[in-house]
């Protein structure tokens, strides 16, 4: 669950409960400010409807964005840098390796070999070079770029794991 999405709640709620407080407690302030409170309490509903029915922005999709990467290309390098050999991945004929975990849902895993947070930069890091952060992983550094790691980071962000 994303921390942004309660944190505009809260926001919202307090900024409600402050302009509900001045309408009540400041003389001459009851109906301008009491106008503002209703729309207050209406924005934080809204946001709340949104929340609940999952049809607001996807905070988790944006956040894994990378810009100036090409998801093509990072398709293209998971094939030829032999990744399928140890992992099984969706999409990739032949790519049922079972060394390493499944990449089905990767977009959606918490952590990166249970270790990074599975946020863009650590992914790009862990993919240039993965023994660094994890001396024992059976995972080699591949030698690849940054340009190639971040390709290939946003390649995976598209395994999303949901039909």
């Amino acid at each position: 669950m994303s921390v942004v999405r309660p944190a505009l709640v809260l926001l919202g709620l307090a900024a409600a409960c402050v302009l509900g407080w001045w309408a009540l407690a400041v003389p001459g302030g009851r109906d301008p400010m009491g106008v503002a409170a209703r729309a207050a309490f209406r924005s934080v509903d809204e946001t709340f409807d949104r929340w609940r029915t999952g049809s607001g922005p996807d905070y988790r999709a944006a956040a894994k964005e990378i810009p100036g990467a090409d998801v093509r290309r990072g398709r293209t390098l998971v094939r030829t840098s032999g990744c399928g050999t140890c992992h099984a991945i969706p999409g990739l004929p032949g790519a049922r390796g079972t060394v390493g975990p499944s990449l089905e849902g990767f977009s959606r895993r918490a952590y990166i070999a249970g270790i990074l947070p599975n946020r863009p930069g650590d992914l790009v890091s862990w993919l240039m070079n993965p023994p660094r952060h994890a001396p024992d992983t059976a995972m080699p550094a591949l030698g690849l770029t940054e340009e190639d790691a971040r390709d290939m980071a946003a390649w995976l962000y598209t395994l999303d794991g949901i039909e």
